[in-house]
C-alpha cells in the first residue's frame, strides 16, 4: 500500500489525477489482481505523504522498487515535468536511493524510447497461412512476455516490464507487416496506449507485484500473457480492417480477449515453463550485462526480442 500510495502521488504530482490516469491506475490494479486494496477510489483521493510512506518500505528491494514505479509513473510517456522531477528528486532522498543507481532507472527510460525494430516480413496474401503465421507469432510473443514477466532483473525489476513493451511493440508492427502495413513505432505505441498497455500506470503496477515472492511472478508471467495474447488478437483484426478503426472503439474487445488469454496461459504453462528454463542461462546473463551497464535497454529489448 505504501507503494501504490507513492505511485498515485507522483501520478499528481502537477496537482491533480486527469480521467485518463485515473483510470490507467484502476485497471492496473484490477488486471494485476493486486490483494489488499480495499478501495481503489479513496487510495485515488487520498493525500500522501511522501515522508511516512517512504519510512514504511523498510527493505532495500522495496525502496528501490517504489522508486523504480514512481519513475514509471513519470517517464514512460517520454516526457518528465518539472513537477515530477522535484518530486523523483525529493522521494529519492526520502528512500535513500543513491544517485548513480537513479541515474541508471532514468537511462533505462530514455533508452527504452526506441524499441525493438520489426522483422522483415513479406506481406501473405493468403488468408488461411497469414492466419498461422499470426497465431504462431502471438503465442511465441506471449509465451516470451510471461518469461520475461516473471523474471526480473534483480535490482533493476523495470527492466523486464519495459521490455514486455518492447516485445509488445514488435508483435503489433509484425502483424501490421503481415497485411501489407509499414508501421512505426509511434503509431504502434499508440494502439498500445488507446487499449491501456504501455502506460505508466500499468508499468508501475506490475513492478511492484515483484515486492512479493512467488506470488508476484505468477502474477507478472500471467499477466503479461494474456495482454499481449489480446493484444495479439486486436492487432490481427485492426490491421485486418486496414487499420481504419479508431483504437479506442476496441477496448471492450481487448479486455474480452485478454480474459480469453488468461484461460490460454493455462493450457500453455507448461510450455512458458519449458521455455523458461531453456532460455535461462541467456536472459540471466543478459540480465547481468545490462544491470552492469554493458548493454543499453534497447540492445537488451533486442536481444530479449531473438529469444521468442
Amino acid at each position: 500500500m505504501a507503494c501504490l500510495k507513492i505511485v498515485v502521488a507522483m501520478a499528481k504530482a502537477d496537482g491533480r489525477l486527469d480521467e485518463r490516469e485515473q483510470k490507467a491506475i484502476e485497471e492496473a490494479i484490477r488486471d494485476f489482481r493486486i490483494p489488499g486494496v480495499p478501495d481503489v477510489e479513496n487510495l485515488l483521493e487520498e493525500k500522501t505523504d511522501i515522508s511516512a510512506e517512504a519510512k514504511a518500505l523498510r527493505s532495500e528491494d522495496a525502496r528501490m522498487l517504489a522508486y523504480q514505479s514512481a519513475c514509471g509513473m513519470a517517464m514512460a510517456d517520454g516526457e518528465c515535468s518539472p513537477e515530477e522531477q522535484q518530486l523523483l528528486e525529493r522521494l529519492r532522498k526520502e528512500l535513500g536511493i543513491p544517485e548513480k543507481k537513479a541515474s541508471l532507472v532514468s537511462r533505462l527510460f530514455q533508452e527504452a524510447k526506441d524499441t525493438v525494430l520489426p522483422g522483415n516480413i513479406q506481406p501473405v496474401s493468403d488468408p488461411a497461412k497469414r492466419a498461422a503465421e499470426i497465431r504462431e507469432d502471438v503465442l511465441k510473443y506471449s509465451i516470451l512476455s510471461a518469461i520475461l514477466g516473471a523474471f526480473p532483473v534483480p535490482g533493476l525489476a523495470i527492466a523486464t516490464d519495459l521490455a514486455v513493451v518492447g516485445v509488445q511493440v514488435k508483435m503489433v508492427r509484425d502483424i501490421g507487416q503481415y497485411y501489407g502495413h509499414k508501421v512505426d513505432k509511434a503509431a504502434a505505441r499508440s494502439l498500445l496506449g488507446a487499449l491501456g498497455l504501455g502506460t505508466g500506470a500499468r508499468i508501475a503496477v506490475s513492478n511492484l507485484c515483484k515486492l512479493v515472492p512467488v506470488w508476484g511472478s505468477a502474477v507478472g508471467a500471467a499477466a503479461s500473457f494474456a495482454a499481449t495474447w489480446a493484444l495479439g488478437k486486436i492487432a490481427d483484426r485492426y490491421f485486418a480492417g486496414g487499420a481504419k478503426e479508431a483504437p479506442e472503439a476496441l477496448r471492450d474487445e481487448f479486455k474480452k480477449a485478454e480474459k480469453e488469454g488468461r484461460q490460454a496461459y493455462e493450457q500453455h504453462r507448461k510450455l512458458v515453463e519449458e521455455k523458461r528454463e531453456k532460455n535461462k542461462a541467456a536472459i540471466t546473463e543478459l540480465n547481468e550485462a545490462l544491470k552492469a551497464g554493458r548493454i543499453s535497454q534497447e540492445e537488451y529489448e533486442r536481444r530479449v526480442s531473438e529469444l521468442a
